[in-house]
């Protein structure tokens, strides 16, 4: 059902459920999966998705929190990438409430064969563009069905990280053939951490130059120091990748869009691949809420701007010293 394959109904089937984790310690620890009846039929309001969107909606009313739906990398297990989503709802606080975290799983094999493990990762993150646009399409169907009364006037966020950008920009690409109209925006912002994906990606609209419709800002956490992006440098005739250096040319990405550089930060969160630094960082905790919180860049503590590469730098992991910039 959850786990490295595709669901046998086929690549755009989709199951929901929820999952419980005590997070007391360091590494969340995952206590009960419940999965939502799957029912056939159109009506939304009636299926398996329509029931987890009811209580979503009746938990962001009720607790005042948004939602973060979240889309995982390569090489991570479901049981991973649940960890994963468990860390973000800790550590993660727009003001004094926490978020919710969807998260969204697709087949990642979670093997330990680097090369191997990327090739067929890929070809999965492709393929399951067509799912996430069902889900993306799923919840806009949800959302016209309410009455103005319901609304629980909080907020939708999505954040991908490494090659959850990948399966973004095929989910994005689905949405646009089947509909072009759908591409309104349904989350106020968007996150992409050590994107793995073509440093070009914001130049066409078959990559993800299109993506700013989706939301009211983009934010792009890049690190030039991240190991985790070589096995994509090294398997693809494209070898730049936005979550390295940033974009190709910065004066054509859309002005929604906005740079992060991490790297400061992302050797203490994640020491020997500096890849995995958006969790485990009380700064990009920090960072994250605060742009959750639609906080303007400039207003935004623990950076600073640096001209030469027109990007904000996250200075410093609290409670040590900032790293000497020698690059």
């Amino acid at each position: 059902m959850f786990g490295p394959r595709f669901n046998p109904d086929g690549v755009a089937a989709l199951r929901f459920g929820h999952a419980d984790f005590d997070v007391a310690d360091a590494s969340p620890k995952l206590d009960a999966i419940h999965v939502y009846p799957d029912t056939l039929g159109e009506d939304v309001t009636k299926s398996g998705s329509g029931a987890m969107m009811d209580d979503l909606r009746q938990r962001m009313r009720g607790k005042r929190s948004d939602t973060l739906v979240f889309i995982h990398g390569f090489n991570v297990t479901f049981n991973g990438a649940l960890e994963a989503a468990a860390l973000l709802a800790r550590d993660v606080r727009v003001g004094d409430d926490p978020v919710n975290v969807m998260l969204f799983s697709w087949p990642s094999d979670g093997a330990a064969v680097p090369l191997m493990s990327y090739y067929s990762d890929r070809e999965d993150a492709r393929a399951s563009g067509p799912a996430i646009a069902r889900a993306f399409l799923k919840l806009q169907e949800y959302l016209v069905q309410l009455n103005a009364d319901d609304y629980c006037q909080r907020c939708l966020h999505l954040l991908t990280h490494s090659m959850g950008a990948y399966v973004l920009r095929n989910a994005l690409q689905a949405v646009r053939a089947k509909d072009p109209r759908a591409l309104t925006r349904t989350f106020d912002q968007i996150l992409l951490a050590a994107p793995d994906e073509d440093d070009d990606a914001f130049e066409t609209d078959d990559k993800l130059r299109l993506l700013p419709r989706l939301g009211r800002q983009v934010t792009v956490y890049f690190n030039p120091n991240d190991k985790g992006l070589i096995i994509s440098d090294r398997t693809k005739l494209n070898p730049d990748r936005l979550g390295s250096g940033g974009p190709r040319l910065i004066d054509l990405i859309p002005k929604k869009v906005v740079m992060v550089d991490c790297r400061r930060v992302a050797g203490h969160a994640d020491p020997f691949i500096e890849h995995s630094y958006y969790i485990r960082s009380r700064a990009m905790s920090a960072d994250i809420a605060a742009v959750l919180a639609d906080t303007p860049p400039e207003s935004i503590g623990n950076r600073t701007y640096v001209d030469s590469i027109r990007s904000w730098r996250i200075i410093a992991e609290p409670g040590l010293t900032p790293a000497a910039d020698a690059r």
